[in-house]
This record gives C-alpha cells, sequence and structure tokens, in this order.
C-alpha cells in the first residue's frame, strides 16, 4: 500500500478504492507482511483467539461458485431470498441475491447463520421472498424462482457449517490486536487494534487509517478475527496503511 496515514482523510479513501479493485484477486503488497514481526516492533499484544465468536478450527469451504442457497437479505433481516455464490476467499463467501445486481453483493462466512440449504423456507413454512429493490414487477416474483431454480446448481447441505458460540463474555481490552473486515470494502481484511471496550461493544481501529474506515460493533460479531486467521484460511490480509 506504501501511503502515509497523515494524508487527507477524502485523498485517502479515493486512492485506497481505485487502488484495490473488488472481485479480483485482491492486491497483495509487494513487501510480506509478519504479524510476529509487528507485534514486536508495535509492543502490541494479539487478542486471545477466546474472544471471538470464530471457530477455533476454521470450518471447510465446501462450496463452488454459481451455487444457490438461501439467505437473509442483508438490507432487510426479515426477509430470506435465493442467493448464488459469486466468489469465495477462505472460509468467506461473495453472495448475490437473484434478482439482485451487483452493487449489493455482500460476504457471509461458511458458518454463518445468515444462510442456508434450498429448501429450509419450505420446511419451516416461510416463503422466499425477491430481494429488497426487485428489479421485475413483484407478480412476476413465483415464475423468477421456478426460471432461477430450474436446473440450477444447489449447494449441498453438508456444505453449510454450524456456527460457532459466542464468547461468555467480552474479554477484549484496549489495545489488542486483530483481524477485521474493513465495511467500506467488505472484501478486504486488514490488521486492525482495539480502540476502545464499552459494555457489549469494541471499537476497531485500522492501522495507518486516519479513522475514516474505523467503527464500533458488538464483541461477538463475525467481522473481526484472531490475529492469523487469514494466514489460517488463505484469505488475503491487507498491510496496513503505513506499511
Amino acid at each position: 500500500m506504501g501511503r502515509t496515514p497523515q494524508r487527507d482523510s477524502k485523498e485517502e479513501k479515493k486512492e485506497r478504492r481505485s487502488s484495490i479493485t473488488a472481485g479480483s484477486a485482491l492486491d497483495k503488497s509487494n513487501e510480506p507482511f509478519s504479524w510476529e514481526d509487528y507485534l514486536r516492533e508495535t509492543s502490541s499484544v494479539a487478542a486471545s483467539p477466546t474472544c471471538f465468536k470464530q471457530s477455533r478450527i476454521p470450518p471447510s469451504n465446501d462450496f463452488k461458485a454459481g451455487m444457490k442457497l438461501e439467505a437473509r437479505d442483508p438490507r432487510n433481516s426479515n426477509s430470506v431470498c435465493i442467493a448464488t455464490v459469486m466468489g469465495m476467499m477462505g472460509t468467506r463467501l461473495r453472495l448475490r441475491l437473484d434478482g439482485s445486481d451487483n452493487t449489493n453483493d455482500f460476504w457471509r462466512l461458511v458458518d454463518s447463520l445468515d444462510i442456508q440449504p434450498i429448501g429450509t423456507c419450505e420446511r419451516s413454512g416461510d416463503m422466499l421472498q425477491p430481494p429488497l429493490g426487485f428489479r421485475m414487477n413483484a407478480s412476476s416474483w413465483p415464475m423468477f424462482l421456478l426460471r432461477t431454480l430450474s436446473g440450477a446448481e444447489i449447494a449441498p447441505a453438508s456444505a453449510f457449517k454450524k456456527e460457532p458460540a459466542s464468547p461468555a463474555k467480552n474479554y477484549f481490552q484496549p489495545g489488542m490486536k486483530l483481524e477485521a473486515v474493513d465495511r467500506k470494502n467488505p472484501y478486504l481484511i486488514c490488521p486492525a487494534t482495539v480502540g476502545e471496550v464499552r459494555g457489549q461493544e469494541i471499537f476497531v481501529m485500522f492501522d495507518g487509517w486516519r479513522g475514516a474506515f474505523d467503527y464500533w460493533c458488538p464483541f461477538d460479531s463475525r467481522d473481526i478475527f484472531p490475529v492469523g486467521w487469514c494466514a489460517l484460511t488463505k484469505h488475503s490480509l491487507q498491510p496496513p496503511g503505513n506499511f
């Protein structure tokens, strides 16, 4: 990345957005990033794996691009829709709700409660819904649903993994290091620091970026991971902004 954190935040965001293209293989720095060296140089400590709502042994990713599944609409959590796996990285899936477009793609872990096998809704007596912003007339939804599932490759039930349990309480402390999803560029995971702890929430600060990407999240968020998680799951890890 090689940029200094002293730049104007608008310039920072523009440059960061233009330097990495969504859906690509994710640009990796020419300089290797070592957590071991980084923790030593910054005199920091990594948050213990017990702090996170993540499996100690990451689950396998048995999905394939093009597979169909049921997923909660991220913009309307009460609605379950048909989704297609558009891409994968590590144990994460890039999903697109059928009837939506690529501007609303989103990422979920293979052990997320937000995804389930085709047929789950029907068995529980619920109905599959068109996604928010469905591009066709609502009356055409049943026929659209029939067409989109006809001959489609359905994700097997075995691909869906059990969601891990939440930690008993918030064990995070300010200054601890972790890996976190950049919510403005959710295909990226970056080194971050716990800036503050407040009740059931933590403040995630992205190393080397002057606050433009920081956010509060619950301590058991699925968007935060222990140090080394990316390497373990073969997911790209972006180096700090001033690395």
